[in-house]
C-alpha cells in the first residue's frame, strides 16, 4: 500500500513512517509529500509544513497514493486533502483528532482541557465534520494525552463519545501503530475510533 502522510515531521508523523518503513509485516511505501518513498534519500523527512494549505502545489504527491494518514489534524488541512484526494482518485484516509472533541466526562478533566484549548478542539470538529461529508473513505483516530514514553505495544480503542477503558496517557509509538492498523483495516471506513492507552 502506497501511504502519503501528513505531518510527517511531526512527534507522532515520525513514529509513522519509521514504523511503516522498518515494520516486517507491513508491505508499505510511505512517504512525506513531495518526496521520494526511499527512507534513504536526501529530505525523505523534510518539512513541508509551508504547503500544507496551499491547494495547486500540495494536490501533486497524492497523485499514485492508496492511502493517506494525516498525523496532524485542522479544517485547513482537511479542507486541502479532501479537494487533492478527490482530484487525485485517493479515497482512503485516517486522520488524527482527539479523545476530547466528543468527550462529556470525567465533567472536570473535559471541561478543563475545553477551557484552555477551546480553539483547537472547536476546529478538530470542524475538520472532523468536513471529512465525515466528503465521501471519502474516511476514518478518524482519536487519541487521549499522548507522550513520548516508550510504546506498550497495544491500545485500547472503542467507538464511544466517552472512553469505555483505557488509561488517560497513550505513548505516540502506539498511536502511530494503531493509525497503521486504521488505514489497514476496511472494517473501519466511516468510523471515529477513540484510543487510549492500556491498563
Amino acid at each position: 500500500m502506497k501511504i502519503m502522510v501528513i505531518g510527517s515531521t511531526g512527534r507522532t508523523g515520525k513514529h509513522v513512517l519509521t514504523q511503516g518503513v522498518q515494520s516486517r509485516t507491513r508491505d508499505h511505501c510511505l512517504r512525506p509529500p513531495a518526496r521520494n518513498c526511499s527512507p534513504t534519500a536526501p529530505g525523505w523527512q523534510a518539512s513541508t509544513r509551508a504547503t500544507l494549505t496551499t491547494s495547486r502545489p500540495y494536490a501533486e504527491p497524492y497523485r499514485g497514493q492508496d492511502a493517506v494518514i494525516a498525523a496532524v489534524g485542522g479544517s485547513r488541512i482537511a479542507a486541502t486533502l479532501i479537494t487533492a484526494m478527490h482530484e487525485h482518485g485517493v479515497r482512503r484516509v485516517v486522520m488524527t483528532s482527539s479523545r476530547s472533541v466528543p468527550a462529556t466526562r470525567p465533567r472536570l478533566a473535559v471541561s478543563l482541557a475545553w477551557l484552555f484549548f477551546r480553539e483547537a478542539y472547536v476546529d478538530l470538529a470542524r475538520a472532523e465534520g468536513m471529512l465525515q461529508v466528503s465521501g471519502l473513505d474516511w476514518s478518524i483516530a482519536r487519541a487521549t494525552m499522548l507522550n513520548d514514553k516508550p510504546p506498550a505495544g497495544r491500545v485500547h480503542i472503542d467507538f464511544e463519545a466517552n472512553a469505555t477503558g483505557g488509561a488517560m496517557q497513550l505513548s505516540r509509538a502506539d498511536y502511530a501503530t494503531a493509525l497503521l492498523d486504521t488505514v489497514e483495516d476496511p472494517a473501519l471506513i466511516g468510523k471515529a475510533l477513540g484510543i487510549c492507552g492500556p491498563r
